[in-house]
């Protein structure tokens, strides 16, 4: 009988075998099923499949003496190995998986069943759980987990909790000192199913039952004026299959609100379905732009996307992007910028010009597979250097050798963009730094802001508080409780302006929820006000390009 760790060391080399195979079957498939950046299970190919039997069939000599060799490998480590608890099969075999994929590059990796689960409902905007959203904080050498933001309408919202209810057991079975990832797996789980969470508020202990269903994970999270004209989209979660959708939603609301001009904010955007991600950047671009290339070996991984859209937005646009900007929302700043449609502000681009195809596997499990690179209009590489570095500095920018020069090339109006190394921005936006003296705040900035919600700092409302301009007592007080962490007093009286903010931004999440919260947090964002002295220039970039257009069209 095939053990767990086997079957699934199985599936993972018949995929592999089987890409030969594939590259020459797709060419009979309709392009749309075939697509690989619709991504769901299945769509792109399963190891099952019929039509790459003959090649596995071909390798299997070479796959099995694979796997009995890591097979023998695993008994040695189970009988040998100084803790037996902690060699388990199945983990080790996953990270064997993971390792070998790493050998190829920093972005291709296997997922098991749950993981999978989970980055599958990413791409569709939804997970299913209760409707928290839990963070971990010390205090008193202790750590422990408490609920941050409740969505609407959800089960939790419903049974009530708020901000600052410490979470003590999970269906009975006691959490406290565990990390809030453990919590969260523990409270999600199969739709339609029931949890029981006990929590601690005001020193009584409370138990509510709540359903697990489906819930809302929109990647728009924000669309509202900054000002008179302007508007901001927060489109930070990635890009999923109702991205456009969502985007859509946000522009008419905007526009009708009377917005002029336009900054989409992409920092932290780790990317998605590149798809969705080209119908953002045809909305802008005029039909007959180039958006992205993509370049493979498969048929259908060499493609180019064009925008069709004979009615692009015309109004001034600038996008905000930091290192953490990557993968599909590279391909919107690149497009975007070979174009001069319009200004990046902010940090270099994290980097990521690697096309992965997410395939699942027997069983539910699943990985993603680098299939192909992307390229922006005039021809550049967004990837990043990661052959001479090694996997933590390349994802923490750590770069220990030198890299070739990067290669120069020119915009449609003869601006100078760089090649290598992520799309480096138009203006460049110093963002304020979170330093370790800051992080050392963050207990004490929590526990704060939970004890004004709570009533307990006389003189101080929570709704006073979070309104306040500048108030000296919610500073005072906070330098007050700070000084209970006696290693931290001094960072506080440093720190004060920056941990007011936080402070505000905890009630405002606590007292109207996320959306709210994050107005707050982008009116007050240093990088945000940066974007918005740039739209000058954003608007000689449109009326360069619409006005050249109009020209254009009427010599024709």
């Amino acid at each position: 009988m095939r053990t767990p760790h086997r079957s699934m060391l199985i599936s993972f080399l018949l995929i592999l075998t089987a890409l030969p195979a594939l590259s020459q079957s797709l060419g009979s498939v309709d392009s749309r099923s075939a697509d690989p950046f619709i991504i769901a299970p299945g769509t792109v190919f399963s190891a099952s499949s019929s039509k790459t039997h003959s090649s596995v069939e071909h390798q299997n000599c070479t796959v099995e003496t694979i796997l009995d060799n890591i097979d023998e490998a695993i008994r040695l480590v189970k009988q040998n190995y100084v803790s037996p608890t902690d060699a388990d099969a199945d983990q080790i075999a996953k990270s064997s998986i993971n390792a070998m994929l790493k050998t190829l590059d920093p972005h291709s990796k296997f997922y098991d069943t749950l993981e999978f689960d989970d980055l599958i409902g990413e791409q569709k905007s939804e997970y299913f759980g209760t409707g928290v959203t839990l963070a971990e904080f010390e205090r008193d050498c202790r750590i422990e987990t408490y609920l941050l933001a409740i969505v609407p309408g959800s089960s939790a919202a419903n049974a009530r909790l708020v901000f600052g209810d410490k979470i003590v057991a999970v269906n009975g079975k006691l959490v406290v000192g565990m990390h809030s990832r453990q919590i969260r797996s523990l409270i999600r789980g199969p739709r339609g199913t029931v949890v029981r969470i006990t929590v601690e508020r005001e020193g009584k202990l409370k138990t509510v039952e709540l359903n697990r269903a489906k819930i809302a994970s929109p990647t728009v999270t924000n669309a509202f004026l900054l000002n008179d004209g302007v508007g901001i989209i927060e489109l930070s979660e990635g890009f999923s299959l109702t991205t456009p959708t969502e985007f859509d939603s946000a522009l008419m609301q905007l526009k009708a609100a009377g917005m002029r001009s336009l900054v989409v904010d992409l920092r932290g955007n780790p990317g998605g379905i590149l798809e969705s991600a080209i119908q953002i950047a045809e909305k802008f671009l005029p039909a007959g732009s180039t958006i992205v290339t993509q370049r493979g070996r498969g048929i259908w991984d060499n493609r180019v996307w064009q925008s069709k859209n004979r009615q692009p937005e015309k109004i001034p646009l600038i996008l905000l992007v930091n290192r953490e900007t990557a993968s599909a929302s590279e391909v919107i700043a690149g497009a975007l910028q070979d174009n001069d449609r319009a200004l990046i502000v902010g940090e270099k681009t994290f980097g990521k010009g690697l096309v992965q195809t997410v395939i699942s596997l027997p069983g539910g499990a699943g990985l993603t597979l680098t299939t192909a690179r992307y390229f922006t209009p005039v021809g550049r590489s967004i990837q990043r250097d990661y052959e001479h570095t090694g996997i933590y500095d390349y994802f923490r920018h750590l770069q220990t050798v030198e890299v070739a020069a990067n290669v120069k090339l020119r915009t449609r109006r003869n601006r100078i963009v760089t090649s290598g190394e992520g799309i480096s921005p138009d203006r460049l936006a110093k963002f304020e730094p979170v330093t370790a003296g800051r992080l050392a705040l963050l207990d004490p900035i929590f526990f704060f802001s939970r004890e004004i919600f709570g009533g307990h700092v006389p003189g101080l409302s929570p709704e006073a508080a979070s309104k306040s301009e500048n108030d000296p007592k919610l500073r005072t007080e906070f330098e007050k409780f700070a000084a209970l962490w006696p290693s931290k007093a001094d960072l506080a009286i440093k720190n004060a302006d920056w941990a007011i903010g936080q402070i505000k931004y905890y009630l405002t999440l606590a007292a109207e929820g996320s959306a709210a919260a994050n107005r707050f947090r982008l009116r007050n964002d240093k990088a945000v006000i940066a974007a918005v002295d740039a739209l000058p220039e954003a608007r000689l970039l449109a009326a360069s390009i619409f006005e050249a257009k109009s020209a254009s069209d009427i010599n024709k």
